[in-house]
Protein backbone atom coordinates (compact mmCIF):
# COMPACT_ATOMS: atom_id res chain seq x y z
CA UNK A 1 0.00 0.00 0.00
CA UNK A 2 1.40 3.15 -0.97
CA UNK A 3 1.88 5.73 2.04
CA UNK A 4 -0.17 8.04 0.08
CA UNK A 5 -2.70 6.15 -1.19
CA UNK A 6 -6.03 8.01 -1.75
CA UNK A 7 -8.93 7.46 -3.60
CA UNK A 8 -9.29 11.16 -4.96
CA UNK A 9 -7.52 11.78 -8.30
CA UNK A 10 -4.68 14.30 -7.80
CA UNK A 11 -2.32 15.70 -9.59
CA UNK A 12 0.87 17.15 -7.66
CA UNK A 13 1.84 20.28 -9.00
CA UNK A 14 4.52 22.08 -10.60
CA UNK A 15 7.77 21.46 -8.68
CA UNK A 16 10.94 23.98 -8.84
CA UNK A 17 14.09 24.81 -6.83
CA UNK A 18 16.07 27.63 -8.46
CA UNK A 19 19.77 25.57 -7.60
CA UNK A 20 18.12 22.48 -9.78
CA UNK A 21 17.43 22.26 -13.88
CA UNK A 22 14.07 21.13 -14.79
CA UNK A 23 13.32 17.70 -14.78
CA UNK A 24 10.76 15.18 -15.46
CA UNK A 25 8.84 15.74 -12.78
CA UNK A 26 8.45 19.60 -12.56
CA UNK A 27 5.56 19.55 -15.27
CA UNK A 28 2.87 16.87 -14.12
CA UNK A 29 0.12 16.06 -16.50
CA UNK A 30 -3.50 16.54 -15.25
CA UNK A 31 -5.17 13.53 -13.63
CA UNK A 32 -9.12 13.90 -13.19
CA UNK A 33 -10.12 14.66 -9.99
CA UNK A 34 -12.63 12.20 -9.09
CA UNK A 35 -13.76 10.24 -5.90
CA UNK A 36 -16.04 7.62 -5.51
CA UNK A 37 -19.09 9.15 -4.45
CA UNK A 38 -18.64 11.59 -7.29
CA UNK A 39 -18.36 8.52 -9.70
CA UNK A 40 -21.80 6.80 -8.26
CA UNK A 41 -23.36 10.04 -9.53
CA UNK A 42 -22.35 9.57 -13.37
CA UNK A 43 -24.10 6.11 -12.96
CA UNK A 44 -27.56 5.20 -13.85
CA UNK A 45 -30.53 4.08 -11.39
CA UNK A 46 -30.03 -0.09 -12.02
CA UNK A 47 -25.78 0.43 -11.78
CA UNK A 48 -26.26 2.10 -8.68
CA UNK A 49 -28.90 -0.43 -7.20
CA UNK A 50 -26.53 -3.39 -8.37
CA UNK A 51 -23.44 -1.73 -6.84
CA UNK A 52 -25.34 -1.77 -3.84
CA UNK A 53 -26.60 -5.30 -3.89
CA UNK A 54 -22.92 -6.36 -4.94
CA UNK A 55 -22.08 -4.21 -1.89
CA UNK A 56 -22.28 -4.69 1.62
CA UNK A 57 -21.66 -1.96 4.61
CA UNK A 58 -19.47 -2.97 7.37
CA UNK A 59 -18.93 -0.41 10.54
CA UNK A 60 -15.58 -0.51 12.82
CA UNK A 61 -14.65 0.59 16.12
CA UNK A 62 -11.98 2.96 16.75
CA UNK A 63 -9.29 0.76 16.90
CA UNK A 64 -10.82 -2.15 15.33
CA UNK A 65 -8.63 -4.38 12.80
CA UNK A 66 -10.22 -4.77 9.72
CA UNK A 67 -7.40 -6.87 8.15
CA UNK A 68 -3.41 -7.48 8.91
CA UNK A 69 -0.24 -8.26 6.87
CA UNK A 70 -1.05 -12.03 5.67
CA UNK A 71 -4.75 -12.06 5.26
CA UNK A 72 -5.88 -12.86 2.00
CA UNK A 73 -6.59 -10.06 -0.17
CA UNK A 74 -10.60 -11.12 -0.70
CA UNK A 75 -12.13 -7.64 -0.58
CA UNK A 76 -11.82 -3.95 -1.46
CA UNK A 77 -13.19 -0.94 0.71
CA UNK A 78 -14.70 2.81 -0.02
CA UNK A 79 -14.88 4.39 3.32
CA UNK A 80 -18.41 6.07 3.39
CA UNK A 81 -17.95 7.65 6.81
CA UNK A 82 -14.38 7.85 9.10
CA UNK A 83 -10.89 7.31 9.04
CA UNK A 84 -8.97 4.34 8.17
CA UNK A 85 -4.98 3.86 8.77
CA UNK A 86 -3.40 1.84 6.22
CA UNK A 87 0.59 0.74 7.34
CA UNK A 88 2.92 -1.64 5.38
CA UNK A 89 4.60 -4.02 7.34
CA UNK A 90 6.66 -3.37 10.49
CA UNK A 91 10.26 -3.17 9.00
CA UNK A 92 13.69 -0.80 9.46
CA UNK A 93 12.22 1.24 6.18
CA UNK A 94 8.58 0.99 6.79
CA UNK A 95 6.69 4.41 5.69
CA UNK A 96 4.76 5.99 8.17
CA UNK A 97 1.27 4.62 8.31
CA UNK A 98 -1.17 7.12 6.10
CA UNK A 99 -4.66 8.20 7.17
CA UNK A 100 -7.90 7.68 4.64
CA UNK A 101 -11.37 9.53 4.95
CA UNK A 102 -14.53 9.47 3.15
CA UNK A 103 -14.34 8.26 -0.62
CA UNK A 104 -10.97 6.71 -0.15
CA UNK A 105 -10.15 3.26 -1.81
CA UNK A 106 -7.92 0.51 0.08
CA UNK A 107 -7.10 -2.76 -0.25
CA UNK A 108 -8.33 -3.19 -3.85
CA UNK A 109 -4.32 -4.77 -5.07
CA UNK A 110 -4.79 -7.82 -2.79
CA UNK A 111 -8.84 -7.99 -3.70
CA UNK A 112 -7.58 -7.24 -7.57
CA UNK A 113 -4.55 -9.64 -7.52
CA UNK A 114 -5.56 -12.56 -5.23
CA UNK A 115 -2.65 -12.08 -3.40
CA UNK A 116 -2.42 -11.52 0.59
CA UNK A 117 -2.02 -8.30 2.27
CA UNK A 118 1.58 -7.17 2.61
CA UNK A 119 -0.01 -3.92 4.90
CA UNK A 120 -2.55 -3.39 7.78
CA UNK A 121 -5.82 -1.75 8.08
CA UNK A 122 -7.66 -0.14 10.77
CA UNK A 123 -10.12 1.84 12.20
CA UNK A 124 -8.46 5.13 13.27
CA UNK A 125 -11.50 6.27 13.97
CA UNK A 126 -15.59 4.90 14.26
CA UNK A 127 -15.62 4.22 10.64
CA UNK A 128 -18.30 2.91 8.08
CA UNK A 129 -17.10 1.56 4.62
CA UNK A 130 -18.97 -0.28 1.64
CA UNK A 131 -17.21 -3.88 1.39
CA UNK A 132 -16.84 -5.42 -2.00
CA UNK A 133 -15.63 -8.89 -2.18
CA UNK A 134 -13.41 -10.24 -4.70
CA UNK A 135 -16.63 -13.24 -5.41
CA UNK A 136 -19.05 -10.71 -6.50
CA UNK A 137 -16.44 -9.07 -8.97
CA UNK A 138 -17.46 -11.00 -12.33
CA UNK A 139 -20.81 -9.98 -11.82
CA UNK A 140 -20.09 -6.50 -11.17
CA UNK A 141 -17.96 -6.08 -14.25
CA UNK A 142 -21.42 -7.85 -16.07
CA UNK A 143 -23.23 -5.17 -14.39
CA UNK A 144 -21.42 -2.18 -13.72
CA UNK A 145 -18.40 -2.39 -15.95
CA UNK A 146 -17.68 1.39 -15.29
CA UNK A 147 -16.75 0.82 -11.55
CA UNK A 148 -13.44 -1.54 -12.83
CA UNK A 149 -12.34 1.50 -15.40
CA UNK A 150 -13.04 4.06 -12.44
CA UNK A 151 -10.54 1.36 -10.46
CA UNK A 152 -8.20 1.46 -12.87
CA UNK A 153 -8.28 5.35 -12.77
CA UNK A 154 -7.44 5.39 -9.03
CA UNK A 155 -4.71 2.67 -9.30
CA UNK A 156 -2.97 4.65 -12.52
CA UNK A 157 -3.93 8.14 -10.49
CA UNK A 158 -1.45 6.62 -7.36
CA UNK A 159 1.15 5.09 -9.08
CA UNK A 160 1.82 8.33 -11.01
CA UNK A 161 1.45 10.94 -7.64
CA UNK A 162 3.69 8.43 -5.73
CA UNK A 163 6.50 8.33 -8.05
CA UNK A 164 6.83 12.07 -8.68
CA UNK A 165 6.22 13.10 -4.91
CA UNK A 166 9.14 10.41 -4.56
CA UNK A 167 11.38 12.42 -6.96
CA UNK A 168 10.56 15.66 -5.92
CA UNK A 169 11.26 14.90 -2.48
CA UNK A 170 14.34 13.05 -2.92
CA UNK A 171 15.75 16.19 -4.96
CA UNK A 172 14.35 18.69 -2.23
CA UNK A 173 12.29 20.33 -4.48
CA UNK A 174 9.17 23.13 -3.84
CA UNK A 175 5.95 22.05 -4.50
CA UNK A 176 3.40 24.28 -5.93
CA UNK A 177 0.18 23.40 -7.85
CA UNK A 178 -4.01 23.52 -7.76
CA UNK A 179 -5.85 22.50 -5.34
CA UNK A 180 -8.15 21.81 -8.15
CA UNK A 181 -6.18 18.81 -8.65
CA UNK A 182 -4.35 18.18 -5.36
CA UNK A 183 -6.20 17.04 -2.36
CA UNK A 184 -5.43 19.05 1.07
CA UNK A 185 -5.41 15.86 3.48
CA UNK A 186 -2.99 14.42 0.56
CA UNK A 187 -0.85 17.82 0.89
CA UNK A 188 -1.00 17.49 4.32
CA UNK A 189 0.32 13.74 4.93
CA UNK A 190 2.80 14.18 2.24
CA UNK A 191 4.45 17.24 4.47
CA UNK A 192 3.99 15.11 7.34
CA UNK A 193 5.81 11.81 6.27
CA UNK A 194 8.50 13.69 5.12
CA UNK A 195 9.24 15.94 8.26
CA UNK A 196 9.82 19.08 6.31
CA UNK A 197 10.22 22.23 7.98
CA UNK A 198 8.68 24.97 5.61
CA UNK A 199 5.61 26.93 5.17
CA UNK A 200 2.42 26.55 3.26
CA UNK A 201 0.55 28.89 1.54
CA UNK A 202 -2.49 28.75 -0.02
CA UNK A 203 -3.38 31.31 -2.72
CA UNK A 204 -6.75 32.15 -4.59
CA UNK A 205 -6.78 32.44 -8.68
CA UNK A 206 -5.48 36.26 -8.73
CA UNK A 207 -2.63 35.02 -6.42
CA UNK A 208 -3.29 36.22 -3.59
CA UNK A 209 -2.94 35.09 -0.43
CA UNK A 210 -5.96 32.88 1.69
CA UNK A 211 -3.61 31.42 4.13
CA UNK A 212 -0.57 30.60 5.58
CA UNK A 213 0.72 27.31 7.64
CA UNK A 214 3.96 26.54 8.92
CA UNK A 215 5.14 23.43 9.76
CA UNK A 216 8.23 22.37 12.14
CA UNK A 217 9.96 18.80 10.83
CA UNK A 218 6.18 17.92 9.07
CA UNK A 219 4.10 19.05 12.79
CA UNK A 220 1.72 22.45 12.22
CA UNK A 221 2.98 25.06 14.68
CA UNK A 222 0.65 28.28 13.47
CA UNK A 223 -1.33 29.21 11.07
CA UNK A 224 -3.52 31.74 9.32
CA UNK A 225 -6.32 31.41 7.22
CA UNK A 226 -7.74 34.95 6.14
CA UNK A 227 -9.24 36.37 9.33
CA UNK A 228 -9.32 33.13 11.30
CA UNK A 229 -5.90 32.22 13.38
CA UNK A 230 -4.77 28.99 14.81
CA UNK A 231 -6.77 25.66 15.24
CA UNK A 232 -10.09 27.70 13.85
CA UNK A 233 -7.79 28.55 10.65
CA UNK A 234 -6.72 24.76 10.51
CA UNK A 235 -10.31 23.38 10.87
CA UNK A 236 -11.08 25.98 7.67
CA UNK A 237 -9.18 24.28 5.44
CA UNK A 238 -10.05 21.16 5.31
CA UNK A 239 -14.26 21.99 5.03
CA UNK A 240 -14.23 23.21 1.90
CA UNK A 241 -13.13 22.44 -1.77
CA UNK A 242 -11.12 25.58 -2.83
CA UNK A 243 -10.88 24.59 -6.25
CA UNK A 244 -9.70 27.70 -7.74
CA UNK A 245 -6.81 28.41 -5.17
CA UNK A 246 -3.23 26.99 -5.93
CA UNK A 247 -0.63 26.15 -2.91
CA UNK A 248 2.98 26.21 -2.55
CA UNK A 249 5.14 24.29 0.22
CA UNK A 250 8.63 26.20 0.82
CA UNK A 251 11.54 24.67 2.28
CA UNK A 252 13.07 26.05 5.48
CA UNK A 253 12.94 27.66 8.87
CA UNK A 254 12.70 31.05 8.11
CA UNK A 255 8.85 31.83 8.71
CA UNK A 256 9.19 30.08 12.02
CA UNK A 257 9.20 33.59 14.05
CA UNK A 258 6.14 35.07 11.54
CA UNK A 259 3.26 33.15 13.11
CA UNK A 260 0.28 35.26 13.97
CA UNK A 261 -0.22 36.19 17.89
CA UNK A 262 -2.66 33.45 19.02
CA UNK A 263 -2.43 31.16 15.98
CA UNK A 264 -0.16 28.68 17.74
CA UNK A 265 -0.92 24.66 17.34
CA UNK A 266 -0.02 22.68 20.55
CA UNK A 267 -1.75 19.08 19.30
CA UNK A 268 -0.17 16.19 17.62
CA UNK A 269 -0.08 16.05 13.64
CA UNK A 270 -2.54 13.11 13.65
CA UNK A 271 -4.79 14.23 16.06
CA UNK A 272 -5.02 17.53 13.92
CA UNK A 273 -5.85 15.79 11.06
CA UNK A 274 -8.21 13.16 12.38
CA UNK A 275 -10.11 15.82 13.75
CA UNK A 276 -10.19 17.70 10.68
CA UNK A 277 -11.64 14.84 8.68
CA UNK A 278 -13.97 14.37 11.64
CA UNK A 279 -15.41 17.98 11.29
CA UNK A 280 -15.29 17.56 7.57
CA UNK A 281 -17.75 14.54 7.31
CA UNK A 282 -20.05 16.48 10.39
CA UNK A 283 -19.89 19.62 7.93
CA UNK A 284 -20.79 18.22 4.87
CA UNK A 285 -24.04 16.15 7.20
CA UNK A 286 -24.72 20.03 8.67
CA UNK A 287 -24.06 21.96 5.11
CA UNK A 288 -26.91 19.37 3.42
CA UNK A 289 -29.67 20.38 6.04
CA UNK A 290 -28.74 24.31 6.06
CA UNK A 291 -28.77 23.64 2.25
CA UNK A 292 -28.97 27.61 1.37
CA UNK A 293 -26.66 29.70 2.46
CA UNK A 294 -28.08 32.68 1.24
CA UNK A 295 -30.54 32.37 3.64
CA UNK A 296 -31.33 35.16 6.56
CA UNK A 297 -31.43 34.66 10.15
CA UNK A 298 -33.88 36.67 11.81
CA UNK A 299 -34.31 36.61 16.26
CA UNK A 300 -37.09 35.12 17.16
CA UNK A 301 -36.73 35.99 20.74
CA UNK A 302 -35.85 38.84 23.10
CA UNK A 303 -32.85 37.40 24.92
CA UNK A 304 -30.23 34.51 23.80
CA UNK A 305 -31.15 32.14 26.44
CA UNK A 306 -28.87 29.24 25.92
CA UNK A 307 -30.15 25.99 26.82
CA UNK A 308 -28.22 23.95 29.11
CA UNK A 309 -28.34 21.00 27.06
CA UNK A 310 -26.60 22.32 24.43
CA UNK A 311 -23.15 22.36 23.87
CA UNK A 312 -21.05 24.47 26.26
CA UNK A 313 -18.53 25.11 23.55
CA UNK A 314 -20.85 26.68 20.82
CA UNK A 315 -22.07 29.54 23.55
CA UNK A 316 -19.21 31.77 22.38
CA UNK A 317 -20.30 31.50 18.67
CA UNK A 318 -23.90 31.80 19.34
CA UNK A 319 -23.27 35.02 21.17
CA UNK A 320 -21.34 36.13 18.06
CA UNK A 321 -24.39 35.20 15.90
CA UNK A 322 -26.69 36.54 17.97
CA UNK A 323 -24.71 40.30 18.15
CA UNK A 324 -24.51 40.03 13.67
CA UNK A 325 -28.38 39.27 14.05
CA UNK A 326 -29.13 42.38 16.15
CA UNK A 327 -30.12 45.10 13.57
CA UNK A 328 -31.32 43.00 10.71
CA UNK A 329 -31.29 39.94 9.56
CA UNK A 330 -27.86 38.44 8.46
CA UNK A 331 -27.47 35.84 5.66
CA UNK A 332 -25.90 32.66 6.69
CA UNK A 333 -22.96 32.94 3.99
CA UNK A 334 -22.05 35.84 5.61
CA UNK A 335 -21.30 34.95 9.44
CA UNK A 336 -18.00 33.52 7.94
CA UNK A 337 -16.63 36.82 7.35
CA UNK A 338 -17.94 37.99 10.64
CA UNK A 339 -17.17 35.57 12.88
CA UNK A 340 -13.37 34.37 13.98
CA UNK A 341 -14.63 30.74 14.22
CA UNK A 342 -14.57 28.15 11.35
CA UNK A 343 -17.96 27.46 9.54
CA UNK A 344 -18.25 24.07 11.45
CA UNK A 345 -19.03 25.65 14.63
CA UNK A 346 -21.08 28.20 13.04
CA UNK A 347 -23.20 25.95 11.11
CA UNK A 348 -23.58 23.99 14.26
CA UNK A 349 -24.47 26.73 16.26
CA UNK A 350 -27.09 27.94 13.87
CA UNK A 351 -28.55 24.69 13.74
CA UNK A 352 -28.49 24.94 17.56
CA UNK A 353 -30.42 28.01 17.56
CA UNK A 354 -32.94 27.08 14.96
CA UNK A 355 -33.39 23.73 16.78
CA UNK A 356 -34.20 25.73 20.31
CA UNK A 357 -36.34 28.68 18.50
CA UNK A 358 -33.67 30.97 18.87
CA UNK A 359 -33.27 31.99 15.72
CA UNK A 360 -35.25 31.91 12.49
CA UNK A 361 -34.47 30.97 9.00
CA UNK A 362 -35.34 33.26 6.17
CA UNK A 363 -35.80 32.81 2.35
CA UNK A 364 -34.82 36.14 0.88
CA UNK A 365 -36.94 35.80 -1.43
CA UNK A 366 -40.53 34.76 0.47
CA UNK A 367 -41.94 34.02 3.62
CA UNK A 368 -39.58 32.83 6.75
CA UNK A 369 -38.77 28.92 6.23
CA UNK A 370 -39.46 26.59 9.32
CA UNK A 371 -37.03 25.75 11.77
CA UNK A 372 -34.74 23.42 11.13
CA UNK A 373 -34.76 20.07 13.14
Amino acid sequence: MSRLATGRGVQPGRCRESAHPPHDSCFLTAVTQRDFFAYCTSLRLIELKALGKLSQVRHFQEGDRIYSPGDEGEELFVINRGVAEVAPEKTAASAPATLLSRGDIFGEMGALMHLPRDHSAKAGADLSVQCFRRSDFSELLRRVPSFFLFLSEKLATRLYQTTELVRSHSAALELTGSLANFDVITIYQTILHSKQTGLLTISDDEGAKISEFYFEKGTPRWGRFGHLIGEEAFWQLFLHDYQAASFSFANGAANREKGVKGGTLSRQADEILINAIHMRDEFDDLRERLRDSSARLRRKQAKLLWDESAPADLRSVAEAIWQLADIEPVALSDLSRECKFCDLKIYKAVDEMVRTGLLVLEDPLSEPCLAVT
